[in-house]
């Protein structure tokens, strides 16, 4: 890691709550019609909530020097509500952070995070809709199940959680590959799902009934993964402390155990101590994590830092994965991870080779 990056990183980070407190004000006397500025201590707290997710996204791109870090936080920030007026509320709130950031930081550490804030002025030049993610090109062939994908989603935006999951349920019965489903239907449709919710075709109300009926359906498909015998290895898997989306994570624990792994999957939001108990106590050979948001990935160092520390977990394996990950698939490198997976089949294949170099 470059000390000048660690240096500047580390600078910003202690000082983040003046910084935070500084820009808040200053993006006020920018922006006095703003509503984060006329509606007392709440609103305050709000903006400076905002702001420093970004200044806390800024510190660990500049950290683990990764553009593509604070490119992913960027986008989730524009998409909350997509619009103009938000882009332009996004864009003074970096102003704000730059100009306090050129005051407090010497020049060569205000230069690093410059570059950042300056790509990102760039990006919001640009029409919201621009940098919406387009779904990859897929043939009939590689997509088996669109037909199955639409019925099952059209029933979720309906409603009908019932009649989404006996769908499937009755799929599993004829005796469907249930990784099938998973790659064909449930990754598909959550994608779907959160494009429209980004978009502003579905309501936040509707994207989590939508996520959390395939919460449950894949409960209930559980019972018919068709397992192979033990390999003789398992695994913890779970997502950092702050980080509540566990279904990627889960669609990995499913697709190890189907492997032959034995799982203690933990669910979301586990704290750092926790974590690495768990992997001692279980006696775990690997260490599944995953972050899905930019600033998780601060947390998910310090997670990996703290395995030098934790008696019993020298030999376990750290495999990763996630949006940040995804959108810099280096970045597992940077913060000491072993490998990175950016799906379920493919995270069954990395952890079959970390074994394979115990």
């Amino acid at each position: 890691m470059n000390v000048k990056q660690q240096r500047t990183a580390e600078t910003i980070n202690q000082q983040a709550e003046n910084i935070t407190k500084e820009a808040s004000v200053l993006y006020c006397q920018l922006s006095p019609g703003s509503e984060y500025c006329g509606g007392g201590e709440e609103s305050r707290r709000a903006l400076e909530q905002e702001l420093l997710e970004h200044l806390t996204a800024l510190a660990n791109a500049i950290l683990m020097n990764s553009a593509g870090l604070f490119e992913a936080h960027l986008f989730h920030s524009r998409h909350h509500p997509a619009d103009a007026v938000h882009d332009q509320i996004l864009t003074q709130q970096l102003t704000a952070l730059k100009q306090v950031l050129a005051q407090r930081l010497p020049i060569a550490e205000y230069i690093a995070a410059a570059g950042y804030l300056s790509a990102a002025f760039k990006e919001l030049e640009h029409p919201v809709l621009a940098v919406e993610p387009t779904p990859p090109v897929i043939s009939p062939l590689e997509a088996p199940l669109k037909e199955l994908a639409d019925a099952y989603l059209a029933h979720l935006l309906a409603g009908k959680r019932t009649e989404a999951i006996n769908l499937l349920r009755k799929e599993a019965k004829d005796g469907i590959d249930v990784r099938l489903l998973y790659e064909h239907v449930f990754m598909p449709v959550q994608w779907e799902v959160g494009s429209r919710w980004h978009k502003g075709e579905i309501s936040v109300a509707q994207e989590h009934y939508c996520t959390a009926a395939t919460e449950l359906a894949m409960a209930m498909l559980h019972p018919y993964l068709q397992k192979t015998p033990s390999n003789g290895f398992s695994f913890v898997a779970t997502t950092v402390s702050g980080d509540l989306h566990s279904m990627p994570v889960r669609m990995v624990s499913d697709f190890l155990e189907l492997d032959g792994w034995t799982p203690y999957f933990l669910g979301a939001n586990t704290p750092t101590d926790g974590i690495w108990k768990a992997v001692v106590g279980f006696k775990a050979d690997l260490l599944v994590i995953g972050a899905s948001m930019a600033h998780h990935v601060g947390i998910l160092r310090q997670l990996i830092s703290a395995k030098n520390n934790t008696i019993g977990a020298n030999n376990v394996r750290v495999m990763v994965g996630g949006e940040p990950f995804n959108a810099d698939p280096t970045l597992w490198r940077s913060i000491g991870a072993d490998a990175y997976a950016p799906n379920a089949r493919v995270a069954v294949e990395a952890a079959r080779t970390l074994m394979q170099k115990k």
